[in-house]
């Protein structure tokens, strides 16, 4: 329909455009006819009087008498003719007729004097006023070509001014569409982020510092919408979404529409104010009949408060952004409050330390026991990384592990801490003789490194190690990237003579199917399965469960997180043959472990 209209308008502006050059186009032919008019009225005056001064002096001028006659006669027929005879028309062809009148009678008088009956006399009065009249019929031809194009000029001026004004309405109105579609979600219909940044901005610098706070939500579980119920059904939530927080805004309050599943809000800085929106918006969804998946969905939501006017929307969306994305499962609300950013800035100063620190030899290998349950004796031990910084103070694996993930440096980590090991040796089990098993955490990122084999390699071989004391130990979170990869490369480690333990065993959903595949050596129990609040009975026997499978299996089990003699008892008695845990020992830097059992 719309495109239609433009059309028709369009076709309107044509047609005012081809009607006001046809009226140029015949204007200028019509000023053309007016100018010849004008001419032949000229000759006809003069052409008389030089007719009637021959004949007055006994010449003849036959030639110029046929002319004049020939041009009155060519004036009549085409004045005649003529469809439109306005006022200056009527009287300029009165005065033609005055004209051809006298015309006649000069004739006749002339033809009398040739006879012999004529006076000359009476020529020269009627050549008189015969002048008179065509001067008269001269001016009259001026007056109606002046006046045909003024009004010629009038219409095409007004034709012109139509045109130009409805093309200047359509461009306008071309303009404003634009803009509303350069400020539309294509999806939502809803302001997008441009009008957001753009009516956001000025909010805020017409209010005072702390007036508002920008809000950035996720809708958690939303790809599993898609997935399941299908990308229709996720687009529904999405306009619906729009729908609810457009509604739930206040007067000079905002939403918009940013990408996929996340809004961006910009709300009244009151107390509870986004904790209520969100929670009405999630009762209304969940009240929504055509939604009828909104029984697993949650949303989470980072926040930044405008501090003051001069504040950025773009600067507070990414505040808000930043602070969302360390929500845990993107569930409730984060705020990008002070300790936010005391935990951004030591993020980012991890990040910039970590090469330094690593030629600086800052990270310290820490070793855990791992020890018999029967009579406690040592049976192994697991390396672990510190990081004692002088200037960022002592750092715990959790403060630095996930942030290297991440940024990928955990791979420089992980051989720098295998090289540490392979430096620490010759370590032997006391009363054995035996070479001390030491297990070495290698991080899904390493283990995907194209060549992660081969550095591995180079590394132990360079040590002079036996392969067969270094323990790899990956968890089960290494396999969701490419699970047939991880197992491919653990076959070769184990065809090499490494051994292979799986860590944290029972915290993901396929562990069972995985130790179908995996050529494991060392199965080691999440310390959850120790966790208080548990029924107990239900525990040992999942636990009881789990040893007797690896028995089966031929795999050595390792329980973490032993931590009360009494647990290192039920573990042993139902077949449990290794622990870990503080009931043995915390994690000791590598001189204290040496001293501790006589290595």
């Amino acid at each position: 329909m719309r495109k239609r209209g433009t059309l028709g308008k369009g076709l309107v502006v044509i047609a005012f455009w081809v009607l006001g050059a046809a009226i140029l186009i015949l204007t200028l032919a019509q000023v053309r006819d007016y100018a010849g008019i004008i001419n032949d009225s000229g000759v006809v005056r003069g052409g008389t009087q030089r007719v009637v001064k021959m004949e007055l002096v006994g010449q003849s001028a036959t030639s110029t008498e046929q002319r004049v006659t020939s041009l009155l006669e060519k004036l009549t027929a085409n004045e005649e003719k003529r469809l439109y005879k306005g006022v200056e028309t009527s009287q300029f062809m009165e005065d033609l007729a005055a004209v051809n009148a006298q015309w006649r009678l000069i004739e006749n008088e002339i033809a009398a004097l040739h006879r012999g009956e004529g006076s000359a006399q009476r020529l020269l009065e009627l050549s008189e006023t015969h002048f008179a009249l065509a001067d008269a019929m001269v001016l009259s031809a001026q007056k109606r070509a002046e006046h045909d194009l003024l009004a010629t000029g009038a219409i095409c001026t007004i034709l012109f001014l139509s045109a130009a004004t409805i093309m200047l309405f359509m461009r306008n109105d071309r303009i404003s569409k634009l803009k509303k579609a350069y400020f539309t979600d294509p999806l939502t219909k809803h302001g997008n982020m441009l009008a957001f940044e753009e009516q956001g901005q000025q909010l805020l610098s017409d209010a005072a510092g702390g007036t508002y706070l920008v809000a950035y939500t996720n809708v958690s579980n939303f790809r599993y919408i898609n997935e399941t119920y299908g990308y229709e059904s996720g687009d529904r939530l999405i306009v619906t979404l729009a729908r609810l927080l457009d509604s739930a805004c206040r007067r000079n309050e905002l939403a918009a529409h940013d990408n996929a599943d996340h809004f961006v809000l910009l709300l009244h800085n009151e107390p509870q104010r986004i904790e209520r929106l969100l929670g009405h918006v999630e009762a209304e969804l969940r009240s929504t009949p055509e939604l009828h998946f909104t029984g697993v969905l949650a949303l989470g939501c980072g926040v930044c408060e405008a501090e003051n006017p001069g504040n950025s929307i773009p600067l507070l969306v990414s505040n808000a952004i930043a602070v969302m994305k360390e929500i845990p499962g993107k569930k409730g609300i984060a705020r990008y409050d002070q300790s936010f950013r005391n935990a951004l800035e030591l993020k980012n100063r991890i990040e910039r330390h970590a090469d330094q620190a690593l030629a600086m030899r800052e990270f310290r290998l820490y070793l855990q026991p791992k020890n018999l349950l029967g009579d406690g004796t040592l049976a192994g031990a697991e390396a672990l990384a510190r990081w004692e910084s002088p200037e960022l103070g002592f750092l715990s694996p959790d403060t630095f592990i996930p942030l290297f993930e991440k940024n990928g440096f955990i791979v420089q980590l992980d051989f720098y801490m295998l090289k540490r090991v392979c430096q620490s040796y010759p370590m032997k089990v006391p009363g054995t003789g035996a070479a001390l098993v030491v297990s070495v955490n290698f991080s899904r990122v390493t283990i995907m490194h194209e060549s992660f084999i081969e550095r591995l390699l180079r590394v132990v071989d360079s040590a002079r190690i036996p392969h067969e004391v270094i323990e790899v130990e990956v968890t089960e979170s290494a396999f969701v990237m490419d699970e047939d990869a991880v197992i491919g490369k653990l076959k070769k480690l184990k065809e090499l003579g490494f051994r292979l333990a799986m860590d944290d065993f029972g915290t993901g959903y396929s562990s069972l199917n995985l130790l179908r595949k995996l050529p494991i050596d060392v199965l080691k129990i999440d310390r959850s399965f120790l966790a208080e609040g548990t029924d107990p009975l239900r525990s040992r026997s999942v636990l009881k469960g789990v040893l007797d499978m690896a028995d089966d299996l031929g795999l050595v089990t390792v329980c973490e997180g032993v931590e009360t003699e009494e647990q290192a008892v039920m573990l042993h008695d139902l077949g449990c043959p290794v622990g870990q845990g503080y009931v043995f020992s915390k994690p000791l830097p590598e001189e204290e472990f040496r001293a501790r059992f006589g290595l």
